[in-house]
This record gives C-alpha cells, sequence and structure tokens, in this order.
C-alpha cells in the first residue's frame, strides 16, 4: 500500500475511536473526515513562571485544588459535576478538568453554539526546585487566528500575561503562608454559559483511567514511549507530525491530535473540531510516574463526553471496548520499555504491524 495511504487509514482509525462510540460497526467503504472547523489555525503557547519559597507539596496543598482559584483569582468557584479531579466542572466559563498529575492539571472549557471554538487550554503546575523552594509553572494553548491581526493578538497575550501574572503573584503569597487583601483577586468571576449556549447542552463526562507497572526506571520509560510521536510505536502506526517540536500546539497525524498540556513526564492531547460533527471533547493522557529507582507506573486517562450513546448499557459498553483498546497500547508500552519487541499485529489501525519509518 502507499505510505500516504497508510497514514490516512492510521489517523482516521484514531479520529474514530475518540469521536465516535467504539461500539460502532466499521462503515465500509468509509468515509473521509469531516472538515476542520478551523482548517488554518493560529496555535499559540507560553507560560508563566513564579518561584515560590515554600516546597511544592506545600504550595500544591494550599493552590493546587480545582476550585483553590477561588482563592487567587476569582471570589466564587464551585464544582458543578466531579470531585475536582478528571472530567471535574467548575462554575468558571464550565472548564472541564482534562489533564491530571500529582502537582498538575489541565483544563478546558466546552463548545459554544454557533462559535468557533479556540481549543483553548491552561496548565497550571508546581515543580520543586529545592527541598525548601518551588516553582509554580502556568501553561496556556489555544487558536488565536479569530482575531483580527498580528496587532490584535500581540495585545491580547499582553493581556493575557499581565492578568495571570497577577494571579500567580496571589499563589505564591498564599504558597507562601501569606494573606492576600480583599482586592487582590478579580471582584467578578467569568460566567458560566447557560446550556441551550452550549454545543451539547447536557454533556455526560467520564473518565477511564488504566495503568500498567513497567520495570525500568521513569527516565527510560519516557525516552522510550513518552515522545509525542512514539504512538507510532505502540498504538497507530506511521505517526508524523504535522507541525511543532513535541512541545505545546504540536499537531500528530495520528487523528489531527493536538498537543495541548506538557509536564516532565506527561502530555495531554485532544483532537479538534469538525464541521457537522458534535464534540465529544475526548483527551487522553499519558503519564509515567515512578515507584521505585527500578520501576515506573504508566498511566493513560481518557476523558470524554458520552452523552450522545443511547442509554447506560451503551456507555458501558463504548467505555470496555475503550478499556480493552488502550489497556492493550499499556501492554505494548510496556514491552518496548522493558526493552522488548512487539509481536506482528500489536499495532492498531488496518496497517497492522506496521511499524512507522524512521525519523
Amino acid at each position: 500500500m502507499h505510505p500516504i495511504a497508510v497514514l490516512f487509514l492510521a489517523a482516521f482509525s484514531a479520529v474514530s475511536i475518540a469521536q465516535q462510540p467504539a461500539t460502532a460497526p466499521t462503515p465500509a467503504p468509509r468515509r473521509a473526515p469531516a472538515p476542520l472547523q478551523v482548517p488554518n489555525p493560529h496555535y499559540v503557547s507560553f507560560e508563566l513562571t513564579q518561584d515560590v519559597n515554600a516546597p511544592a507539596g506545600t504550595v500544591w496543598a494550599r493552590v493546587g485544588k480545582y476550585c483553590d482559584i477561588s482563592k487567587w483569582a476569582f471570589p466564587d468557584c464551585k464544582l458543578l459535576a466531579g470531585d475536582g479531579g478528571y472530567a471535574s466542572v467548575r462554575n468558571i466559563v464550565n472548564e472541564v478538568l482534562v489533564g491530571e498529575t500529582a502537582h498538575s492539571y489541565t483544563y478546558t472549557q466546552p463548545v459554544r453554539k454557533d462559535v468557533k471554538y479556540n481549543l483553548y487550554h491552561g496548565t497550571l503546575e508546581v515543580v520543586p526546585v529545592s527541598s525548601k523552594t518551588s516553582r509554580l509553572v502556568y501553561s496556556f494553548f489555544y487558536d488565536n487566528s479569530m482575531l483580527a491581526d498580528d496587532a490584535a493578538r500581540d495585545a491580547e497575550i499582553a493581556a493575557r500575561r499581565k492578568r495571570f501574572g497577577a494571579f500567580m503573584q496571589n499563589m505564591k503569597t498564599l504558597g507562601e503562608g501569606g494573606k492576600l487583601s480583599l482586592s487582590a483577586k478579580e471582584a467578578v468571576q467569568p460566567p458560566s454559559p447557560a446550556p441551550d449556549q452550549l454545543q451539547t447542552p447536557h454533556p455526560h463526562y467520564v473518565a477511564l483511567p488504566m495503568n500498567v507497572t513497567v520495570n525500568a526506571p521513569v527516565d527510560a520509560v519516557w525516552a522510550r514511549v513518552g515522545k509525542y510521536c512514539d504512538i507510532g510505536e505502540w498504538g497507530f502506526p506511521n505517526c508524523t507530525l504535522l507541525s511543532g517540536d513535541g512541545g505545546l500546539g504540536t499537531v500528530r497525524s495520528i487523528g489531527h491530535e493536538v498537543l495541548v498540556g506538557k509536564t516532565r513526564y506527561s502530555y495531554t492531547y485532544t483532537q479538534p473540531v469538525r464541521e457537522g460533527v458534535t464534540y465529544n471533547l475526548y483527551h487522553g493522557t499519558l503519564e509515567a510516574v515512578a515507584l521505585t529507582n527500578k520501576t515506573t507506573r504508566l498511566n493513560y486517562t481518557l476523558v470524554f463526553d458520552n452523552s450522545n450513546l443511547a442509554d447506560d448499557a451503551a456507555r458501558e459498553k463504548d467505555i470496555d471496548n475503550r478499556r480493552t483498546r488502550f489497556s492493550k497500547m499499556l501492554d505494548n508500552m510496556k514491552i518496548l520499555a522493558e526493552g522488548g519487541s512487539l509481536p506482528p499485529g500489536a499495532l492498531g489501525g488496518r496497517s497492522g504491524a506496521a511499524r512507522p519509518a524512521a525519523r
């Protein structure tokens, strides 16, 4: 088969897994994916940092819970769904927690009706610097192609930096045990959209966590399977980077997936909105966690909205099928990270055991 055809089939297979119920029958012949809602995005990413004179664990305990944003930014955060972990929704623009590690979380906002989706994601993280100090890192990723020109884009980024820079100062104060003045936070928080303003008025977000233990150190594991296109070796063959270098905003050929959150040993990705397709907010997070100096746990967590399925039985069947597919990928990662080779047929997609070309 021609290499371009193999790449297309592998990418479309990944789109089907994420955006369609896992139990849906395979159409014959397959139709091409719907066109992207924003065919020529202008992705931008940047980060703010703030050093804190307190240990990372202490800082995260003081400012890192999902609704701690009400301590350092807005007056009245409440959870609309969830317990503060994966798939939780807070009443600030209905933001959904789609990625999480011990000292970080990544969030996004739902798609609105008749509004171009800018794929906005924020990641808050605390990084240890020493036993007594840490660094707050706030990363942003979004598409600003909707703005009029470069001047408008530069002005928007500058305003965002200023606004969230003040929030970072507030977190530093709280992280070091201080108190904020009443004027330190914004008086009014961004409102949550009404259900009829959303593409999916009543979503049913679910989180699907999976993991496997690997007999290898975390650095070696992540170096072997944690690069953004390593999915071509353990998941779907023939992954290539369509844009970017593996950092925030990188787009890979598998499902046109965009890297929207990243820490040292994790990344979170999603897929762009397509015309005429209800967006199910599909996200995946791959993370490596050191258990000992010789063992590692790989976590793979999916978050998505399955309200489009008919009933609870259909939702459970869809979850079971996703778990089977992605658990197989974790098993593949374990084999590779422990120095082994995959047997023929180990990869997903129609190309079976085909391996990506060396890059």
